[in-house]
């Protein structure tokens, strides 16, 4: 579009983000369910913006760029990189400062800022396991082993006769009502193997809003 070439990535995401990156290049995550027609009135509209941002980002010293963005924890976060002696990785309200030392390439800084994010997910669910843990305590289980991977089917694999729960890594980009969901459910097969009528009313008492919690998936 006006001799500028636009990448369009379709997320399973509520609203249309537009992102510069640091070569230039322009994308559009935009919901499978939002039309190209759509997308080119919003790029329109935004065309005067795309121009003026792409300039800064070109002209910008490195170390500012806004390098990406994420949806943590069900919120839109824009990566900035900032040059730093150590790595040191924090949310400040829409934006994840990255800030790692001027020698890390791209590719070294993102992995720096998964593994933080993944270690985010891991204490999240890890605090709501030891929440509702001391029920299932109560009805004889022992212990359970905590593995993540990433999956694109489920949130969560229980194997109560291992003694394992697996989570998706892609739990990082839902809320915390949808994620204590998913835990709530998981760790309820532990007792309940199938999605019986059992199993539903053990999730109901012991998340009474879990419909909503469930609802709140993006």
């Amino acid at each position: 579009m006006k001799d500028l070439e636009i990448t369009i990535i379709r997320k399973p995401i509520k609203n249309m983000y537009l992102r510069v990156r640091r070569s230039g290049d322009i994308e559009i995550s935009a919901s499978p369910h939002i039309t190209q027609e759509m997308i080119e009135s919003f790029v329109l509209a935004k065309w005067s913006w795309i121009m003026a941002k792409r300039q800064a980002v070109l002209s910008a010293p490195s170390q500012t760029l806004e390098t990406d963005e994420i949806l943590y924890f069900g919120s839109p976060l824009k990566v900035k990189r900032l040059s730093h002696s150590r790595v040191a990785i924090k949310v400040e309200e829409d934006q994840l400062l990255l800030s790692v030392p001027r020698a890390y390439s791209d590719e070294k800084a993102i992995v720096a800022a998964k593994n933080w994010i993944f270690k985010q997910l891991q204490q999240k669910i890890t605090d709501y396991i030891t929440y509702y843990w001391p029920y299932f305590e109560k009805q004889g289980i022992l212990s359970v082993e905590i593995k993540y991977r990433q999956m694109t089917s489920t949130w969560g694999v229980c194997r109560p006769t291992r003694g394992t729960i697996t989570f998706n890594k892609n739990l990082i980009h839902q809320p915390d009502a949808f994620i204590e969901y998913v835990v709530v459910h998981e760790l309820s097969h532990l007792l309940q193997p199938n999605h019986s009528h059992r199993f539903y009313e053990l999730v109901e008492f012991l998340l009474p809003q879990w419909k909503e919690f469930e609802s709140k998936k993006v």
